[in-house]
């Protein structure tokens, strides 16, 4: 299997920098009449037809009274080169070999010559070719890398080492084609040498996995880029060097950070302001938004049944109609968290308690003055139960207490909160289930209420190669309890889609929400309006 990995690593440096950068001198071939016509096959790349060519042309010279060695020099070396490209690497080993027993040593024959052997796996011979590639400055950066290979294999690992280390004294633009194969090469023998001691595990984390992360460092997104981070966790995992599972079976976090940014463009149909959660004021006028949104978290793991994970969120939002009833909705909201969990087993599948503290200040243009100033903040702490009853996917029971603070001292309030979710697994889409009783009461009494919501969304998987639909819905019941004359029961409906698009890391999302709420109090808390939105996201 190793060996099978070594001539995957060496076929991709092979494929990249061999055959794609060769310099064949044809010029003294193609200046033979007798050659003419294979050198040009061979420049159209019709390697099998050249060779017959060669053929008849040697047999011609065979049958001359004093045959032109210079000639059948001539005709070995450009059959070598033609089985090389057919990857006929015998015929091309016995080619290059007569070219050279006649005399004939073009600049370029020791380095194809040392490709066939290497091909061969006769790696002994291959770096004599090869050597004598470097000496005459032929390709010196690739001829010193399969030095360095070659000496590898044949079980010289310092004097390999040596090898490709000393090729940092070539220029860089010779060696950056090779620069992460080369310090892929380095970790291997570096692991090579740390394996045969007791304390390995030391030296893999402090020399060997850096070194890999070092090649990984060079291009990330190539294709041996891929084995080198499969090797990478291969030895994490073989020497605990990092938690990949929490002690109930769940999986970590791998990266252990979260960061993503986003920016969206939109139009809303209403804009609405509500800065103290008890009153609805429109401005039955539309108007274009721009908002901005990043959110960075980054977990700890404590052993493997404990974690932590700090979070901060910023949002940003501005209208850009400049009328005093949109301009006043300009607002911004700066939000740390901290998030912990407990992992345990129920009913023999994870489980886990949770623990979460929320912070939210939220500035905005309260005063319609074009400048954001305090308009609330709030402290929200949750205790929740996290598990597998269904086979489907997880539930989750949360107990939440919130206290809001307004500009507005009177429109302070403290809510508490049952919450239950709900996911379910359809195969390539997702089910979410969310519903949740809150109970608000409010310094002014007039203003509390009880309301229960219930929402759920279906998460599609990607339709053909063109978008990754979303749909969701949810509906509010309000009971404004001390108020009920006026307001009566209200009810809010909102339905959504989302159409995402994958860009590499980039993610667009078409994005559309209807809201619309019904109370018997129409002027002050009957509304409905509609936001579209286009959004770019980058997840770091």
């Amino acid at each position: 299997m190793m060996k099978i990995y070594y001539i995957l690593i060496v076929g991709l440096v092979w494929c990249s920098l061999s055959f794609s950068q060769t310099e064949t001198d044809l010029n003294e071939v193609s200046g033979k009449a007798q050659l003419a016509v294979a050198s040009k096959l061979y420049l159209q790349g019709r390697y099998e037809s050249a060779v017959t060519e060669l053929d008849r042309v040697q047999k011609t010279i065979g049958e001359s009274d004093k045959p032109d060695q210079k000639l059948l020099a001539l005709v070995a070396y450009l059959k070598g080169m033609s089985n090389n490209r057919l990857q006929d690497y015998p015929e091309a080993i016995i080619g290059f070999s007569r070219a050279l027993d006649l005399g004939y040593s073009p600049k370029d024959i020791n380095y194809e010559f040392g490709q066939a052997l290497y091909a061969s796996e006769k790696h002994k011979e291959a770096r004599i070719q090869f050597r004598e590639s470097l000496r005459k400055k032929f390709k010196p950066a690739v001829s010193l890398y399969y030095i360095a290979f070659t000496t590898k294999e044949l079980g010289e690992k310092e004097k390999a080492l040596t090898f490709f280390k000393s090729m940092d004294k070539l220029p860089s633009e010779e060696v950056k084609p090779l620069k992460q194969a080369v310090e892929f090469q380095i970790g291997d023998i570096y692991l090579e040498q740390v394996e045969k001691h007791k304390d390995a595990f030391r030296a893999v984390e402090k020399f060997v996995i850096p070194q890999y992360e070092k090649a990984l460092d060079v291009e990330k997104d190539s294709a041996l880029a891929a084995q080198i981070k499969e090797k990478i966790v291969a030895l994490q995992r073989k020497y605990d060097l990092v938690l990949f599972n929490l002690r109930n079976g769940r999986p970590t976090l791998i990266p252990a950070y979260f960061i993503r940014a986003a920016e969206e463009i939109g139009i809303d149909t209403n804009v609405t302001f509500s800065p103290n959660e008890t009153t609805v004021k429109k401005s039955k006028q539309a108007s274009t938004f721009s908002k901005t949104d990043f959110i960075g978290k980054y977990t700890f793991y404590h052993r493997d049944y404990f974690s932590i994970a700090p979070e901060f969120r910023f949002n940003n939002v501005y209208y850009f109609n400049r009328v005093k009833e949109i301009y006043r909705n300009d607002n911004q909201l700066y939000a740390p968290a901290l998030r912990s969990s407990y992992e345990y087993s129920l009913f023999n599948k994870p489980a886990a308690t949770l623990l979460d503290y929320d912070y939210n200040q939220a500035l905005r243009d309260v005063n319609a003055q074009e400048k954001l100033d305090f308009s609330s903040r709030s402290h929200t702490f949750m205790l929740g139960e996290r598990f597998n009853f269904f086979q489907s996917g997880e539930t989750i029971f949360r107990v939440r207490h919130r206290t809001f603070n307004s500009y507005l001292n009177s429109q302070n309030a403290q809510t508490w909160s049952l919450v239950a979710e709900q996911f379910k697994s359809l195969g390539t889409s997702t089910l979410l289930f969310y519903l949740s009783m809150d109970r608000a009461r409010v310094s002014d009494e007039f203003f509390n209420t009880n309301a229960m919501t219930f929402r759920t969304d279906w998460i599609m998987g990607q339709y053909k190669t063109w978008f990754s639909p979303s749909v969701g819905f949810s509906m509010t019941r309000t009971d404004p309890i001390n108020n009920r004359t006026a307001r009566g029961q209200e009810t809010q409906i909102s339905p959504n889609l989302r159409l995402y698009k994958s860009f590499g890391r980039i993610r667009g999302a078409f994005k559309y929400d209807y809201m619309r709420n019904f109370s018997r109090d129409e002027a002050s808390f009957a509304y409905k309006k509609q936001t579209y939105g286009l959004e770019l996201e980058y997840i770091f």
